[in-house]
């Protein structure tokens, strides 16, 4: 028995072995094994070695742990076969099955007071969830392990839950900057391990974001990273989802026979390992190429596929992707009723995954996470402060002792405690303020969110009613045979209506988020806000831009515009004014923007002091959140200057 304890030991630390040579020398042992608890170890080390690597042999493996589990009195392995069994459950779409048996390891290591074991199994149940699209309960589940994995200083689990609280902001809301915040925290850590197979996700992930902010030669470069170290490891799994990842890359770069080859190959890989997600993925991304080319019935096929997977999974982001897909290759196939029937399938599918309450769930999840973690925090500080006064104490009683030098000690010891005493003050200080920062960050990020959300909405829902009615009405036109020019002149009428309809929505949803904000950065969307107002011609406008001739932090520019937007907004509502001047002027260390009109003016401290002063307060609050000032200059009848100063 100790040998083989010894061979399993030698066959999981050696890194001199190559990868054949170990699964060669468990098989034997398992072949050999006599002890029970010697066959399920084993069992567990064979699935994971082929896990990665051939999909039907780690499924055997899982299967014949489970059983064996069953009758071995050793609970850490027991609970480690219903892990592997439930995660490949999970990667198969059977989330079921996966939920139950992950709940009974979570049960068995809870009893046996394993907290590592605890924080796998909450992190797979998130990703159960994660693959459902329901990225609030997911979220929920990775924070929970990552304050467990925080607590027992698990660094290489704590990165695998900042990559997956990445994902969920990545994926989930869309807010690249944050998935990017937990991916680099990932990476720290990963840096410091020296963990190539995680370094791999991360590369991806990281990649992910910066195609999501469409900085594609960065996008390019990690993902390309993440490729070498999975073909370095074999990693055919994990090389599935980064080819995904880069033909996306070159589809948006317009390089659509490059995507159709990346799509291929990550295809194959998710047949492979019967992927119902993956492949649907896969047969929606390779339909979308088809219908740049214009090939409308290639796309059909793809994505009538892409459905058939997706419905399969359960994976409803898949349902609604290969529905619009569908709607847009009938639509250009010139089956308009087939085109309205996918449409109405795809906006209800859209409808199912809108959660109205959605941001506020994951923002509620966030809060309760850092304030968790800071109460730990607390708790150790409480325990090292009691430890220190036990030894304050001690010391106390030796001095006494020591008549000679009591004096002495007493001195030196309470300035060096006074001295930690302030530095910890500091230190609290600090966090205070890195925590309203980040509490302000949250907020801002949350408005624009749901701006973003709610211009969407007006976007892909009013929108695709509007379109639908639309194709409805062009479909009636085409096939009612009316040779009265009255009845012609109401159908062309009504259709007319319908796309003055649509051009306001698409109004309101730019104005909301331009997208000149979005692709082009603050310049350009300065430019065009002002454009639309001096096309008015009740108000002259005339901007000056000096010296900002490169883009800024996406933050900086979202939080300047919606400033510039409401001090606009201001002057229009209640300063009667006919001229006004905005400067944005780029210093080596600072921006300057510069507002004058010509209008009637009010008293500052009195604004600012009454409810009415609210719009100035918020605009103050948005300065002050880019370490900036704000100075209001304005007397009735003399007209309103603001000067804002942003260090950059």
């Amino acid at each position: 028995m100790k040998k083989i304890t010894l061979l399993l030991f030698v066959l999981a630390n050696l890194m001199g072995y190559s990868q054949n040579k170990a699964i060669d020398s468990l098989k034997n042992v398992l072949a050999n094994a006599k002890e029970d608890s010697t066959k399920l170890k084993t069992l567990n080390g064979l699935f994971t070695a082929f896990r990665a690597t051939d999909a039907t042999l780690a499924k055997n493996y899982a299967n014949e742990a489970v059983v064996q589990g069953e009758k071995t009195p050793n609970a850490k392995n027991n609970a480690l076969a219903l892990y592997n069994k439930a995660v490949f459950n999970g990667e198969l779409g059977n989330f079921d099955s996966s939920d139950s048996l992950l709940e009974k390891s979570m049960q068995v290591y809870t009893q046996i007071k394993d907290v590592k074991g605890v924080a796998y199994c909450l992190m797979a149940l998130g990703n159960n969830h994660y693959d459902k699209s329901e990225f609030v309960a997911a979220l929920n589940f990775y924070l929970k392990s990552a304050l467990l994995r925080d607590s027992i200083h698990d660094k290489k689990g704590l990165s695998g839950s900042y990559i997956w609280i990445g994902n969920v902001y990545h994926n989930g809301l869309f807010q690249d900057v944050m998935a990017l915040n937990y991916y680099n925290k990932a990476l720290k850590l990963q840096l410091e391990l020296n963990d190539e197979a995680y370094l791999s996700f991360t590369y991806n992930n990281i990649g992910n974001a910066y195609y999501g902010l469409k900085k594609y030669p960065e996008a390019l470069g990690n993902m390309l990273k993440s490729v070498s170290i999975k073909e370095k490891q074999g990693n055919r799994k994990g090389l599935a989802a980064s080819y995904n990842n880069i033909g996306s890359v070159y589809y948006d770069l317009g390089e659509y026979d490059k995507a159709l080859d990346y799509y291929n190959n990550s295809l194959k890989i998710r047949i492979e390992f019967k992927d119902p997600s993956g492949i649907a993925t896969s047969y929606v991304n390779m339909g979308n190429v088809y219908l740049k080319k214009k090939d409308f019935t290639q796309a059909v096929s793809l994505h009538k596929m892409a459905l058939e997977k997706a419905k399969e999974a359960l994976y409803k982001e898949g349902i609604k992707e290969a529905l619009v897909g569908l709607a847009a290759a009938y639509e250009g196939k010139k089956d308009f009723a087939q085109a309205l029937d996918y449409l109405k399938q795809a906006k209800t599918a859209q409808d199912s995954l809108l959660n109205q309450g959605f941001v506020a769930q994951i923002a509620d999840a966030q809060t309760k996470y850092e304030t968790e973690k800071k109460e730990n925090e607390n708790k150790l500080l409480q325990k090292d402060n009691e430890v220190k006064n036990i030894q304050i104490s001690k010391g106390r009683l030796t001095q006494l002792f020591l008549v000679g030098g009591i004096l002495l000690l007493v001195v030196v010891f309470y300035l060096l405690y006074n001295r930690n005493k302030l530095k910890q003050k500091q230190a609290m200080n600090a966090e205070l303020l890195h925590q309203q920062e980040l509490r302000s960050k949250a907020i801002i990020e949350a408005e624009e969110k749901e701006r973003t959300r709610i211009a969407r909405e007006l976007h892909d829902g009013i929108g695709q009613q509007l379109s639908a009615a639309k194709l409805n009405i062009s479909g009636l036109q085409a096939s009612l045979n009316t040779n009265k020019d009255e009845e012609k002149v109401m159908i062309q009428n009504a259709i007319d209506l319908i796309d003055e309809s649509v051009k306001e929505v698409r109004v309101v949803s730019h104005s909301m988020m331009p997208n000149a904000l979005i692709k082009s950065g603050l310049v350009s969307a300065v430019r065009e806000f002002i454009n639309k107002i001096s096309s008015s011609g009740s108000l002259k406008v005339n901007l000056e831009i000096i010296g900002l001739t490169e883009r800024l932090e996406q933050t900086i520019e979202t939080v300047l515009f919606r400033v510039l937007q409401e001090l606009v907004n201001n002057i229009i509502k209640h300063a009667q004014a006919s001229q006004v001047s905005i400067q944005l002027i780029r210093h080596e260390t600072e921006l300057t923007i510069l507002i004058e009109d010509n209008g009637v003016g009010f008293n500052v401290d009195k604004v600012l002091e009454k409810e009415g002063g609210i719009g100035l307060k918020n605009i103050q609050s948005r300065v002050a959140f880019l370490n900036g000032e704000v100075f209001f200059d304005s007397q009735p009848n003399k007209g309103t200057t603001v000067t804002i100063e942003i260090p950059t």
